[in-house]
């Protein structure tokens, strides 16, 4: 089987809520809408292959909530996802 392992190379500080994951409201302090309570946004990733080896940027693209999304692949292909680690642990 097919293995795709992702690996989170680069964080940053979210913005919107400066690292601390609400809003900053301390009477009613709820989940920040950008980084959703996580206080960091994902910035760069590997994508490696067990086929083609690592991925070059063109074959993959990501969102700042490390979502990646997978370019050029066959849809009824069968492969199971690997995070090296978790972004957020």
């Amino acid at each position: 089987m097919r293995t795709i392992t992702i690996r989170y190379t680069s964080f940053r500080e979210c913005p919107n809520c400066e690292g601390r994951g609400d809003d900053g409201a301390p009477w009613r302090p709820a989940e920040c809408r950008r980084c959703k309570g996580r206080g960091r946004l994902v910035t760069d990733i590997e994508v490696e292959d067990s086929v083609d080896g690592l991925l070059p940027r063109s074959r993959y693209d990501f969102n700042a909530l490390g979502e990646v999304y997978l370019l050029d692949f066959d849809e009824d292909e069968e492969f199971e996802v690997v995070r090296a680690r978790d972004p957020w642990g």
